[in-house]
């Protein structure tokens, strides 16, 4: 089993409530500690001579992120508890639930939970340029993302995935969450994949998408003018771009116009 599976094991896990999460947390520190001593071959990068920003990477383990596409901001600035680092051209923000504290707190109204250094409660915000690409990864926390016209790839385990204006391809994989996504699609292949989830995507006018939808346990509804009744297949105005949706346990509903 590779790490990635080991890592949906203990996630899946949490959700279930079979283990806490703190001990998720943990066993995922333990996982990422023993992948980083396996020897790997050398993948050196060569860094962008000027130092540009033309990526951002947004990492979140326990906790939540929220991500806005801001014009004036030249690559990203983070708000909440974060290390960010540079990686060729790609800004590299992360978040983990370890903080200072050894101490147990629950607050309300926000229920802040803080056990033994363990902040499930943590957020972090990002600001950043609308027009560059976002890669996104969220462990046991929800993501949100607002604004941004680049190309986006996210993957959200056990939490909830929303986008909001979004206007170049997207790739969504949610496992134990839903998804709710609205934007515009006229180019390019995007993709959703969910795993115990529901998945609405609503497609703004000016949408020239090939859309295909499909789910092994639960319902699919494709609704706007002129859309045939039951279909899973649908081409939105020229179809220039393409949408493939699979959902294996739950419903897929995608609203045109």
């Amino acid at each position: 089993m590779g790490t990635k599976d080991l890592q949906r094991e203990i996630l899946s896990q949490v959700a279930a409530g079979k283990i806490t999460a703190e001990e998720g947390a943990a066993r995922l520190e333990a996982l990422d500690a023993q992948s980083s001593v396996e020897p790997a071959a050398p993948t050196p990068v060569a860094p962008d001579p000027a130092g540009e920003v033309r990526q951002v990477k947004v990492v979140s383990k326990f906790g939540s992120a929220e991500v806005v596409g801001d014009p004036s901001v030249t690559g990203a600035v983070a708000d909440g508890p974060h290390k960010a680092r540079q990686e060729g051209d790609t800004l590299v923000i992360e978040q983990t639930p370890v903080s200072e504290d050894t101490t147990f707190e629950f607050s309300r109204p926000h229920s802040r939970v803080i056990v033994n250094g363990f902040d499930f409660g943590r957020r972090v915000t990002v600001r950043m340029n609308p027009a560059l690409p976002l890669v996104a990864s969220v462990q046991a926390g929800n993501l949100r993302v607002q604004g941004v016209n680049g190309p986006i790839v996210a993957d959200v385990q056990a939490g909830n995935c929303k986008l909001g204006d979004f206007r170049a391809p997207v790739k969504l994989t949610v496992m134990a969450g839903n998804i709710d996504a609205f934007g515009r699609i006229d180019s390019g292949e995007s993709s959703i994949r969910c795993e115990m989830g529901q998945v609405k995507v609503g497609l703004a006018r000016g949408s020239n998408v090939r859309i295909n939808a499909r789910t092994t346990m639960g319902k699919v509804a494709i609704e706007g003018d002129g859309m045939r009744k039951n279909a899973t297949q649908v081409t939105v105005g020229s179809g220039a771009g393409s949408l493939d949706i699979e959902c294996t346990m739950g419903n897929v509903k995608v609203v045109v116009g």
